[in-house]
């Protein structure tokens, strides 16, 4: 009885109040901070092509509220891609505008967090996404997220390989891991010329990929001290108090790639390595350093990895082990040339699903390949890709032992011409593939 009494007596004053004076009900009342707190991308959009940086804003539409304020962790963002959550999705969330331990929503003063969805930020392939935005402070918690359809479409580029180094330069056959740290992709660096190769190999590779690749431009291999070499065999000095000496899952990676660039210089075909100057069972836990290295030499198939500004080849290696002919090999490669990793978006088949190998023929190290006339179709609105796929085909096929002129045919004859590529003679893979800069 005496709570009801006391529930009347309020509903009284606040009805006396409502009349007497000009005070809104909701100030007196309380109001949860998810009924008064609304998202909204500045500029107003529902839906965006190849969105770069994102302005997303939190204002009240009644009492301000304070929120702690943790840079570059104040929103939560998730993608969609045909109802399916995007793992470990990548973005940058930029400090909001004030950058103070709290964050004041308030109805004049929108908070504005500027967050980079690009795509080579996400790192997702070409498609359709949805993205839902929202805060991730408890006290915000119930709040409905702003949702954002987003479409990536990407428009590389092909560099194509060369066959000369500018003057008084030589080129680098260096090695950069994806940049989703799945593969090794070869880059062509020119610098001015040194009879030391190992050294400045080394050293090139400690600087990581040049920016005008899009690859991961972090040096991913630890420090070296020294350098030297003994007939065939690359010896490596790495400082043993170097911070990339973990097994972070991508050390093996960064070796490899040491062994994949020595061996490209002529007369190298394995890579020993030292800690600190001393042969050791284990340069990290679980990575095998006793032996010396040496880079798989198998044949490879050069399939199109995209960063979204370039493609760039690199060498995938099909299970060719039951391959009992050179014959049998060239049609696993070529087969792996057209259907690329379907399980992998960013890697690209190379040659038109049309185009068909009608025989193969080997000779004294010249292996001549008969296509169907597809052939010369193919690509032809787009000579890049025209380009990128003669690159693949030559280094492919050169790939196999043995192998060393590499000759085109259509329906049997070599008088035909594709890409400023004359069938007439036995072509050979250009020495320089994916120069750095165009």
């Amino acid at each position: 009885m005496l709570k009801s009494i006391v529930i009347l007596a309020l509903i009284l004053l606040v009805g006396f109040c409502s009349i007497s004076l000009p005070i809104e009900l909701n100030h007196l009342l309380y109001i949860p901070v998810e009924q008064s707190i609304s998202y909204s991308f500045q500029p107003a959009h529902t839906e965006i092509t190849n969105p770069q940086l994102i302005n997303f804003s939190m204002t009240t539409t009644g009492t301000n509220i304070s929120i702690k304020n943790i840079p570059g962790k104040n929103l939560k963002i998730e993608a969609y891609k045909d109802g399916t959550p995007v793992e470990n999705l990548r973005y940058v969330e930029y400090d909001a505008v004030s950058l103070d331990e709290n964050i004041l929503i308030a109805k004049n003063n929108p908070v504005v967090i500027q967050v980079d969805i690009s795509q080579k930020t996400t790192g997702l392939p070409d498609g359709e996404y949805l993205y839902r935005f929202f805060s991730q402070n408890d006290k915000l918690k119930e709040i409905t997220p702003l949702e954002l359809k987003v479409s990536y479409k990407s428009n590389p580029q092909y560099v194509k390989s060369l066959n000369y180094q500018p003057k008084d330069n030589m080129g680098l056959i260096l090695y950069f891991p994806s940049t989703n740290y799945k593969y090794l992709i070869p880059v062509t660096r020119f610098i001015p010329y040194n009879a030391a190769i190992l050294t400045k190999t080394v050293e090139n590779l400690g600087k990581g990929a040049d920016p005008a690749t899009t690859l991961p431009t972090e040096p991913a291999i630890p420090e070296v001290n020294k350098v030297y070499y003994n007939g065939s065999t690359v010896f490596i000095e790495v400082d043993s108090k170097s911070g990339k000496l973990v097994d972070n899952g991508n050390l093996f990676m960064a070796l490899d790639s040491i062994v994949h660039a020595m061996t490209q210089v002529p007369g190298m075909r394995r890579v020993q390595f030292l800690l600190d100057g001393k042969r050791v069972d284990e340069i990290a836990p679980g990575i095998s350093t006793r032996n010396p290295w040496s880079a798989d030499t198998s044949p490879a198939a050069y399939l199109s990895y995209n960063t979204f500004d370039r493609y760039l080849l690199f060498p995938y290696r099909p299970d060719t082990s039951g391959a009992a002919t050179i014959r049998d090999q060239c049609y696993i490669l070529f087969e792996t040339l057209k259907k690329g990793l379907p399980e992998d978006p960013l890697v690209q088949a190379v040659i038109p699903d049309n185009v068909e190998l009608l025989n193969v023929y080997y000779l004294n190290r010249t292996l001549k390949l008969d296509f169907n006339p597809a052939l010369l179709e193919a690509y032809k609105d787009d000579r890049h890709k025209q380009y990128m796929m003669m690159d693949a085909i030559l280094y492919t096929f050169s790939s196999i032992a043995n192998i060393k002129d590499i000759q085109l045919l259509v329906n049997g004859s070599d008088q035909y011409s594709f890409a400023d590529y004359k069938f007439s003679k036995p072509l050979t893979r250009p020495l320089y593939l994916n120069p750095e800069k165009n």
